[in-house]
């Protein structure tokens, strides 16, 4: 199909688009402005804007092609959408400033709501009246960021990120994870673990990354009488890890887990180090894993396992009465959100996530358009401060009894 026959061969007199045309492109721009879950900045609210517009317009065009465009209800349907992309602005901009008030984050000026209405009619504009100029500069500019990307090279696992100080890191290898399990509990040994007060398997995040946050969480927690071990499963981002192969996170933390509690079992039971398991985000769907297993095969063995941002409906939300499992979610943060099952239901926390962080008011949920701002407050999940979005504090760890 060309880009011309997207084009209508009739136009209404004043040159506007069939008011179908017209009443999808302003549903784009409402689902884009729909109230967020965290502080968004102007230009990804215009990015955001730009980008469901630009699908809504080409969709109604390819709808309304070949049909008759009426005068009267092309003016009345585009005035209609430019009034209802206004409107849909300046409610998303005054919503942003009470979720940055909630937040603790700077407010937005008239220059927020412009931007996020002008970009949906530009891109309306550009789309129905240039299509053939849009489209070539289109395919420009996603030739250009293409070839702006690094090509992915086979060179071996990427280096893992620095463990926070006071890890006991063991790094992807070509050995089996039972074997790289083995060497990190004879260091964990070597350097006087058994005689620690507690021992913490903290399971890594995709890209191996262990928050230090919770590290000296606890740290101050068992008075610096506690050791942290931590095993990669991958080096690639946590998203590719997630959806490629999530189960190596569990199977991981299993591995470690069950090596461990062979080692501290030689001991006495009063002699034996409190073993604790943590994990966050992805990591956290790894350290469920591991204490289901404990559950099952070495029932009482685990002490506690903490589970920080959990990725939505990726573990059970119903836990035994006398569990160990301690689940939080900061009130902000998309990630304990998100799902595919999102798109038809709103979210759903297991029955005994306790909600932490800085207190803010969620944003009313519809079908599609829930999981459209959920996905989208992904990319912002990581720049508030402690507290806000997916940033989890030392308090994760250090104070569980005053998380609630």
């Amino acid at each position: 199909m060309s880009v011309d026959s997207l084009r209508f061969p009739r136009r209404a007199s004043v040159g506007l688009p069939h008011p179908l045309v017209s009443c999808l492109a302003a549903f784009g721009a409402v689902a884009a402005l729909w109230p967020s879950g965290l502080p968004r900045s102007s230009l990804v609210s215009a990015a955001l804007v730009a980008g469901c517009v630009a699908v809504a317009t080409i969709t109604g065009l390819l709808l309304a092609r070949r049909r008759p465009v009426p005068p009267v209800g092309a003016v009345a349907a585009a005035a209609g959408g430019i009034g209802t992309t206004w409107i849909a602005a300046l409610i998303s901009g005054s919503w942003q400033n009470v979720l940055r008030s909630d937040l603790g984050a700077a407010p937005v000026g008239a220059e927020w709501i412009v931007m996020s209405a002008l970009a949906a009619m530009v891109v309306f504009g550009l789309i129905v009246w240039l299509p053939r100029t849009t489209a070539v500069g289109s395919a420009m500019i996603a030739a250009l960021v293409a070839g702006a990307l690094p090509a992915d090279a086979d060179d071996g696992p990427a280096e893992p990120p620095p463990p926070p100080a006071g890890v006991l890191y063991g790094p992807v290898d070509a050995g089996s994870a039972d074997g790289r399990a083995t060497e990190l509990v004879a260091r964990w040994v070597d350097e006087g673990g058994l005689d620690r007060e507690a021992v913490v398997i903290a399971v890594p995040t995709g890209s191996g990354w262990v928050d230090p946050s919770a590290v000296r969480g606890y740290v101050d927690r068992f008075g610096g009488d506690v050791d942290v071990l931590a095993l990669q499963y991958s080096a690639r981002p946590s998203w590719q890890t997630f959806v490629a192969d999530r189960s190596a996170a569990g199977h991981s933390a299993i591995v470690l887990l069950r090596a461990v509690l062979d080692t501290v079992a030689e001991r006495t039971p009063g002699e034996r180090p409190a073993v604790h398991v943590y994990g966050q985000s992805l990591g956290a769907v790894g350290a469920e894993a591991a204490r289901v297993w404990a559950v099952a095969e070495r029932p009482g063995a685990v002490t506690e396992t903490v589970l920080s941002g959990v990725p939505g409906d990726s573990v059970a939300r119903q836990s035994s009465p006398d569990s160990d499992r301690v689940i939080l979610a900061n009130a902000s943060d998309p990630i304990p959100r998100w799902s595919l099952a999102s798109i038809w239901r709103p979210a759903r926390q297991p029955h005994d996530a306790r909600i932490v962080g800085r207190p803010a008011r969620q944003p009313p949920w519809l079908p599609v358009i829930g999981f459209l701002q959920t996905s989208a407050d992904l990319l912002g999940s990581l720049d508030g401060d402690a507290g806000v979005g997916h940033r989890y504090g030392a308090s994760q760890t250090s104070s569980l009894s005053d998380a609630g």
